[in-house]
């Protein structure tokens, strides 16, 4: 299950979404940049966005393996290079 994002990365998110409503053109970093400026705000305007974050996080997701489906045995180059020989030579 995936950690819940904290308090400052829901705030810095709700800064961003209101800059990007205001200007299209502002950036995630301006909105880390205003948000330091606003820490006090923080607990007070997180209300709304808790819950929008919390339902995207705690969405499902399927999760793929790393196991490849056809397990290959390694040989050396040597004893690879012996067996080519051997069927050359038949």
């Amino acid at each position: 299950m995936a950690k819940k994002p904290s308090e400052w990365n829901m705030f810095v998110k709700k800064v961003f979404e209101e800059g990007r409503k205001k200007n299209p053109n502002f950036k995630f970093k301006d909105a880390l940049k205003e948000a330091s400026d606003r820490k006090s705000e923080m607990g007070k305007a997180l209300t709304n966005v808790v819950s929008t974050v919390e339902d995207v996080v705690t969405s499902p997701f399927t999760k793929k393996s790393r196991k490849s489906k056809k397990k290959s045995s390694k040989k050396s180059k040597k004893s690879r290079k012996s067996k080519k020989s051997r069927k050359s030579k038949k």
